[in-house]
């Protein structure tokens, strides 16, 4: 007889094992659905972070090009683009009516996303005279005879000094390579 309970009770301990083995692996199941659930979550609110921030860049280069219409000739302004959106680069675009077509009368100010895994190019229209180009970095906008016109501002010799150097042709860097100005190429 006392077999039979060292036997009742060997069962009872194997059957509460077997039962903490199942709620130990539905619990990690569990955490595992849960957490792939919120990094997608994440991921989703992180690309739409990204795309705000692009119509916000698009919409800040739309009210400089605004302001400098609005005002007199000699108007000037420095402004800077940052160099990343979150972490995640992106590029900036005049298009000219020039350069589209002699009938076209309008400019085209864009901001694109460089990530493939975020499709999103934010355009605005503007009136015809506004030329230039942008860099991300520091930036100028002044009115000039009627247009709206677009610089980079020029590095400073450390600056492009500290630029890296396997841009370029023969190891020179030009500002407009070197456009976030944080020691980096911006190609």
């Amino acid at each position: 007889m006392i077999v039979k309970k060292r036997g009742v009770k060997a069962g009872k301990k194997g059957q509460s094992a077997n039962e903490a083995a199942m709620l130990i692996t539905f619990l990690t199941f569990s955490l595992i659905v849960t957490l792939a659930a919120i990094s997608d979550d994440i991921i989703s609110a992180s690309d739409n972070n990204y795309r705000a921030l692009i119509q916000d860049v698009a919409g800040v280069i739309e009210q400089e090009a605004l302001i400098a219409f609005s005002s007199e000739n000699g108007y000037y302004h420095a402004f800077t683009l940052p160099p990343k959106l979150n972490g995640q680069p992106y590029i900036t675009s005049i298009l000219n009516s020039s350069s589209i077509s002699s009938q076209a009368n309008i400019t085209m100010i864009a901001v694109a996303s460089k990530r493939l895994s975020v499709a999103i190019n934010v355009t605005k229209v503007l009136p015809r005279d506004v030329l230039g180009n942008l860099v991300r970095g520091q930036n100028t906008v002044r009115k000039e005879q009627g247009r709206v016109i677009f610089r980079p501002i020029p590095l400073t010799a450390a600056q492009q000094g500290d630029c890296n150097p396997g841009c370029g042709s023969g190891g020179t860097v030009a500002p407009e390579e070197c456009c976030d100005h944080m020691r980096l190429c911006c190609t």
